[in-house]
């Protein structure tokens, strides 16, 4: 009578070793996407425009600062009873996800800087604890700031005589990602919870995932 083969044993290593690795796949598979733009994610072709103005620090803030950083733009004003403060919101859940990153930055434009003079920038940019060393606001004279808004990011600004106080100006809601070469590169509704969204999963793709979130 013929002995059947002996039974293959258990090896508890090379199981470990065997999860480890598929392990490592399925993170490296989730990395892949997580890495992956997403269908807000533009081609680098527009290029934004060069601009210096003052920031809510008083200081003279040039785009050039900004060469080979990530950066994202809003545009608000600070007695703003509409869409400034949740846009405002979304811009310091930007900072807080990309806090100590050095190659990210966030820069924020008025469109009432008759008002918003640099103290009244500082007093409202301390209220969204921006860091500002990461997080810059800007003001300067309504023709700069206006060619720089509509002529270069090519956004809406405009006085609406008719509104009630707080929402003198019409202005564009939009988050405007910028890549390190000056390129513009996403466009998204900092209204859209959706698209903020995105616009995270973006930041994370040019910047390759450095976040605390």
């Amino acid at each position: 009578m013929k002995k059947g083969k002996k039974a293959p044993s258990f090896s508890l290593p090379k199981a470990a070793l065997a999860l480890a690795a598929i392990g490592a796949l399925a993170f490296l598979g989730w990395r892949s996407w997580d890495l992956h733009p997403t269908d807000k994610f533009l081609n680098p072709e527009d290029s934004v425009p060069r601009f210096s103005f003052m920031d809510r620090s008083g200081r003279l803030f040039s785009s050039s600062e900004l060469k080979g950083k990530v950066w994202v733009v809003d545009f608000i004003f600070s007695h703003c009873a509409g869409s400034c403060p949740m846009l405002s919101q979304k811009m310091m859940g930007l900072q807080d996800s990309w806090k100590g990153n050095k190659d990210f930055k966030l820069v924020t434009f008025t469109v009432d800087p008759e008002r918003d003079t640099v103290e009244a920038l500082k007093q409202y940019a301390d209220d969204y604890h921006a860091d500002p060393s990461q997080w810059f606001f800007l003001t300067g004279t309504k023709a700069d700031l206006y060619q720089t808004i509509r002529g270069g990011f090519k956004e809406i600004a405009d006085r609406d005589y008719e509104a009630g106080p707080g929402f003198e100006f019409i202005h564009s809601t939009r988050m405007v990602l910028v890549d390190g070469d000056g390129k513009i590169r996403g466009l998204y509704d900092g209204e859209n919870d959706e698209e903020v969204l995105k616009l995270k999963q973006d930041i994370k793709h040019l910047l390759g995932s450095w976040s605390h979130t």
